[in-house]
């Protein structure tokens, strides 16, 4: 129960993803007038993978202090996360009116991948 709590902005954020990337489009706002570019859709997918995963690395390194491993702590949150984004996908699939589309899994593991570069950048072993 600790470590949930010690998540939860992360586990909150998923939540809201599972809702926005599962409900069928006609319950969503019209967003066409914010269509820029085809394709504006993956820069979504990407950015919110991409926040879920910096929730994730950040609640980690605060949970540990800092003190935890850096490379486990990648591996744990990069390997939760592609599989969040697999199971969003295969779940679109049984959505009526969703597809799934495995340039969005690229999308998603693209937004992963930018955190986890931040997170590398970024983090600090205190002493």
């Amino acid at each position: 129960m600790k470590y949930i709590f010690s998540h939860i902005w992360g586990i909150v954020w998923a939540i809201v993803m599972l809702i926005i990337l599962l409900l069928p489009p006609n319950d969503l706002p019209d967003l066409s007038k914010f269509e820029i570019f085809p394709g504006v859709d993956k820069v979504v997918h990407m950015g919110i993978f991409f926040v879920l995963a910096s929730l994730l690395y950040w609640e980690s390194a605060m949970k540990s202090g800092w003190k935890g491993n850096k490379w486990i702590t990648i591996a744990k949150i990069v390997i939760s996360t592609v599989i969040f984004a697999l199971f969003t996908e295969e779940a679109q699939r049984h959505v009526s009116s969703r597809t799934a589309d495995l340039y969005d899994i690229y999308a998603d593991c693209l937004g992963i991948g930018m955190a986890t570069f931040a997170f590398i950048l970024l983090y600090r072993k205190e002493k």
